[in-house]
């Protein structure tokens, strides 16, 4: 069911005062968005670790929070929509790695590459640590500590511990 915009405000209204069937109502009018809101996801996210089930339910999540957040200032689509696809993407950057990185610097991580991928595209060549670093008015060695961090794999700590052994081994020989 449609909401007029003065709908949309009396609803929200009643459902930030508690009243539950106003919150009800307004998350089965708005249900759809959510659903959309997944479906237009990039293939990143969508091949994550977390299934298409768990997009869903982290969706509907955001939706039940942009309303309960949402001042009328714009549309509630608008606002919904930017919750709903930030709570969807942080869900899948905190799910998507075997070592956590912290969101922030995985944020940082996309804006370096996506920086590196237009200067390629523009210049015909690998972009410099500098070059990226002055279009994003950072230092070089924070541009090289996101694509170190980028750049790293998981090792088995029993591999450490085998490698330890093994040297130690060798000495006593």
């Amino acid at each position: 069911m449609a909401l007029t915009a003065q709908q949309e405000i009396a609803l929200a209204q009643r459902a930030q005062a508690g009243d539950e069937e106003a919150l009800e109502s307004f998350f089965e009018a708005n249900r759809g968005l959510a659903l959309y809101v997944v479906q237009k996801m990039p293939q990143w996210a969508v091949e994550s670790s977390l299934t298409r089930d768990d997009l869903i339910q982290e969706a509907l999540i955001a939706l039940v929070h942009a309303i309960q957040t949402w001042r009328p200032r714009k549309r509630f689509a608008t606002y919904a929509r930017t919750v709903i696809a930030g709570r969807v993407r942080r869900a899948v950057e905190n799910n998507s790695q075997t070592i956590r990185v912290p969101v922030p610097i995985q944020q940082d991580i996309r804006r370096v590459k996506a920086t590196q991928n237009r200067l390629h595209q523009s210049l015909g060549r690998e972009a410099t640590i500098q070059e990226v670093a002055d279009i994003l008015d950072k230092s070089p060695a924070w541009v090289r500590d996101r694509l170190v961090v980028s750049q790293r794999q998981p090792i088995s700590l029993d591999a450490y511990k085998r490698d330890n052994l093994s040297e130690e081994g060798a000495d006593h020989e």
